[in-house]
């Protein structure tokens, strides 16, 4: 086998994205002689099975997997140098005008290149938030950057209100019935309001990761959300005080009783037949110090028998 054949196989034993330097492409070759070295680079780059690169001051070798070098060797001279700027931005994608510049190629000709290569999907146009009236090329089988697309809230380059909003409801009912679990189911009678919007079970408050586990778990969206992603919803929904951060924590989130009630739920347990004392309770959750009752409440429901707590039916019993 051809030495330089034997070079590009042992190359390609290592990942793909390995950059060797001098000393180990000596190594692999089990050679001293420096000459025999740039004579087999020589010939793997001649045949587009070799790239380099310049690191700092000095060069490194990559080899070039068979089916990149085919799609190579059917370029012309001018789409090689025009397909290798666009390799060259990765996931940022290179302006036309850039291109231009670049290459120093009339506007004609790079055109016509960036045309042949996107028939035949080397390279793919695409759309940036930053800059929408810009041409941007990158290589048809890399994803855009957060940077380009906008993340997940942007389809085709604009805002995607809808899809925010669909979200940003799932994620208040959820925070909400994590809250208050029974207030969006209609108050069973003979039950006092207490241990109905709060059942002896009632775990607390929604942490972010809950919140994601749900979406993700759920399949609520096939866009792939990541915990920043589902932390920035909850801080519109903060802003838009449709929820609270639960005091000294982080990232884990409360509903508020006045809001539950805005949205529709939880109206049984305002208009039912309720007694003095269960009024009275509905008011000091409404009240601006709404959870202090709660709070305590979850707190004797961990740590404490439920037979301790019995007299907090008493208080509240009809």
């Amino acid at each position: 086998m051809d030495p330089a054949d034997i070079l590009h196989q042992r190359m390609l034993e290592a990942p793909a994205s390995k950059m060797y330097t001098q000393e180990e492409l000596l190594d692999l070759m089990n050679e001293t002689d420096l000459s025999k070295l740039l004579a087999v680079t020589q010939s793997l780059l001649n045949r587009k099975m070799l790239k380099l690169a310049k690191i700092g001051e000095y060069l490194r070798f990559q080899a070039i997997l068979a089916l990149e070098t085919k799609k190579l060797t059917s370029m012309t001279d001018d789409e090689q140098m025009i397909y290798s700027y666009i390799e060259a931005s990765g996931r940022e994608g290179i302006w036309t005008k850039t291109l231009k510049a670049k290459t120093n190629m009339h506007q004609h000709i790079v055109m016509r290149c960036l045309k042949l290569l996107e028939l035949q999907r080397y390279i793919k146009l695409i759309k940036s938030v930053k800059h929408p009236t810009r041409k941007i090329y990158m290589l048809y089988n890399l994803q855009p950057s957060i940077d380009v697309t906008g993340g997940p809230w942007f389809t085709d380059s604009e805002l995607d209100t809808e899809f925010i909003d669909s979200l940003l409801t799932v994620v208040w009912r959820f925070i909400a019935l994590k809250t208050f679990p029974l207030a969006f189911q209609e108050p069973q009678a003979n039950v006092n309001v207490f241990s109905s919007v709060f059942p002896a079970n009632h775990t607390g408050f929604a942490s972010l990761d809950a919140v994601m586990d749900f979406i993700t778990s759920n399949k609520i969206t096939n866009i792939d959300l990541a915990l920043n992603d589902v932390r920035s919803l909850c801080e519109v929904l903060v802003m838009d005080d449709k929820i609270e951060v639960v005091r000294d924590t982080a990232d884990v989130y409360k509903a508020t009783w006045q809001l539950v009630l805005e949205a529709g739920y939880g109206r049984a347990y305002r208009e039912g037949s309720l007694n003095a004392e269960q009024e009275k309770f509905l008011k000091e959750i409404d009240a601006e110090n709404q959870f202090s009752v709660f709070d305590h409440y979850s707190v004797i429901n961990a740590q404490v028998n439920e037979e301790d707590v019995v007299y907090l039916d008493l208080w509240l019993r009809a």
